[in-house]
């Protein structure tokens, strides 16, 4: 215990007196218990060295520790001297702490008051601004009731329907305000039905007379009465009625005893036409202005439904009055022998005029189809399809394909009567051709370009079925025979003997072989001239285009 006290006599010797005793008491007090153990149980001296040995290390180790514990004391010493000042400055903090915690719980409490006392504030303000809607509301709605009462005595429509239209509002608003009294709804809806029965009977009045200004300035005050539906409805009906005036069937029959008939029912038809695209421009912009976007469309199928009965009837009558099916019949059973000398009881020029009719009549329809798609659709013009489309109806559709079955049974008749004349008269003169050369292919690129004109996919496959007919029967069988004159003449003129008959023949057989190459030739001319016609056709015909040119 001596010799490992010694090294550190002098930092032990400057430790307090109570600080020494307490560190001699912690390590003598084990040692003590653990020698007198350990020596009691050890039998020899080698065993108690080796002890002696371990338990000397173990004093020098704890003397280490303690000597570094020693060390620390002064660091901790500093940092506690600095830990009190920090504690000492705080103490203003503190204080102040707490009285900014005190006067928080103050201001809280203030607070709360104050909260309590603007919310009461705000439900007494809701509950005084819904006093004076009410009162406001009341007040507005004996307006109106007033202003509706004098307007309507004195007259003033338009001012009892804008009543009225004030009073819808007035309506709105209470129902999205939560307040819902029944009996002011019973009160509005009487009110709105007085003033729509009188201007029904104004509108009605002013149709009776006639009046398209009255009509429509009553029409559009429907939309103030919340009534729009209605006041188009009528507004539509009246501008039906008056196109069905416009459109007297009457005026046709007045012709039928002059050969002005069918042209007559041509312009009619134009007429009718004519007089519904004058009135969707007249009055479309202005009825899209007080109905709304749907009314054009309205307006349009509306009158379209009208023009589809009128113009039925207008193709039936014109049918009844030129007899169509009758002569479709006869010149169905007439018998198409090209080369007989017995000439036709149907004259085929009194054909040619139906068919220009017909032909004209199918050019207003799709002139009127592209004003429709064009004004519903804003589609171009060259878009539209099959003639009669837009007729919702489909009684004029259904009348004008009965008017073009009939006229490609006519042009069938036509065109071979006409090119059957021109192979039986066939004059030569002074040019080395035959005259039906030229008048055959003007016969065929006539009815070609008529059927085109009609814009029936129909009659365009039926006419040019009919020219290849033609050109592969008749005509080539007439050309046929011309050369096997032609080649009977030339072996007679070879081996007979010169007389003035042979010299006669000659030329009539160079005829019949410039008759074939110039056919020939203008068979050529009439298929180029078809590709243009087909340039100039609507869309759809290009679905079947290379199969017609075949």
């Amino acid at each position: 215990h001596t010799f490992a006290r010694a090294p550190f006599a002098g930092k032990a010797a400057r430790l307090k007196a109570s600080e020494r005793h307490v560190v001699r008491r912690e390590i003598k007090q084990p040692l003590k218990m653990n020698a007198v153990t350990i020596i009691a149980e050890a039998m020899d001296i080698s065993t108690i060295n080796s002890l002696l040995v371990d338990v000397t290390q173990a004093e020098r180790s704890l003397q280490r520790e303690l000597f570094d514990t020693v060390l620390k004391k002064e660091q901790v010493s500093e940092r506690l001297a600095k830990h009190q000042n920090s504690v000492v400055a705080l103490g203003p903090v503190q204080s102040g702490t707490t009285r900014l915690h005190s006067d928080i719980l103050e201001m809280s409490a203030l607070a709360n008051v104050v909260s309590d006392q603007v919310r009461q504030l705000d439900t007494e303000r809701n509950s005084v601004q819904a006093t004076i809607a009410k009162v406001v509301l009341n007040v507005d709605v004996a307006a109106c009731m007033d202003g509706i009462t004098n307007s309507l005595e004195n007259e003033e429509y338009e001012a009892a329907a804008g009543f009225v239209e004030a009073l819808i509002h007035l309506q709105a608003s209470l129902t999205s305000s939560g307040i819902t009294k029944e009996k002011q709804h019973a009160q509005f809806d009487r009110t709105r039905e007085a003033v729509a029965n009188v201007i029904r009977e104004k509108i009605n009045s002013a149709a009776v007379e006639g009046d398209v200004v009255q009509v429509l300035t009553y029409g559009k005050l429907f939309p103030k009465l919340d009534l729009s539906h209605e006041g188009l409805s009528k507004i539509c009906q009246y501008l039906c009625k008056r196109i069905a005036e416009q459109s007297n069937l009457d005026r046709l029959a007045s012709t039928q005893g002059s050969s002005e008939g069918g042209g007559n029912c041509t312009a009619l038809l134009s007429e009718l036409f004519r007089s519904i695209v004058s009135c969707i421009e007249q009055h479309g912009a202005d009825l899209v202005d007080t109905f709304g976007n749907n009314a054009l469309e309205t307006l349009i199928r509306s009158l379209n439904k009208e023009c589809d009965t009128c113009g039925s009837q207008l193709l039936k009558n014109y049918m009844d009055y030129r007899n169509i099916f009758q002569t479709a019949k006869d010149v169905s059973a007439q018998n198409r022998n090209l080369v007989a000398a017995v000439e036709s009881a149907v004259d085929p020029r009194v054909i040619e005029e139906y068919l220009e009719e017909i032909v004209s009549m199918c050019q207003i329809s799709r002139e009127y189809n592209r004003f429709l798609i064009d004004k519903l659709h804003n589609d171009p013009p060259h878009m539209l399809g099959d003639t009669g489309n837009m007729f919702n109806g489909d009684h004029y559709n259904r009348s004008l394909h009965e008017v073009v079955g009939f006229y490609v049974r006519l042009e069938e008749f036509y065109m071979y009567e006409n090119v059957a004349l021109a192979i039986r008269i066939n004059e030569q003169g002074d040019s080395l051709t035959g005259s039906m050369v030229d008048d055959i292919f003007y016969i065929l690129q006539k009815c070609a370009r008529r059927a085109s004109e009609t814009g029936s996919i129909q009659a365009v496959c039926a006419s040019l079925n009919h020219v290849n007919n033609i050109l592969s029967s008749e005509v080539h069988n007439a050309i046929e025979e011309d050369l096997q004159r032609a080649g009977s003449n030339f072996l007679d003129f070879v081996v007979s003997e010169p007389s003035t008959e042979h010299e006669t023949r000659q030329p009539q057989s160079a005829t019949a072989v410039n008759n074939a190459d110039v056919i020939a030739d203008n068979v050529l001319v009439l298929m180029k001239d078809i590709e243009v016609i087909f340039k100039f056709l609507p869309t759809d015909f290009s679905i079947s285009y290379e199969a017609l040119l075949q």
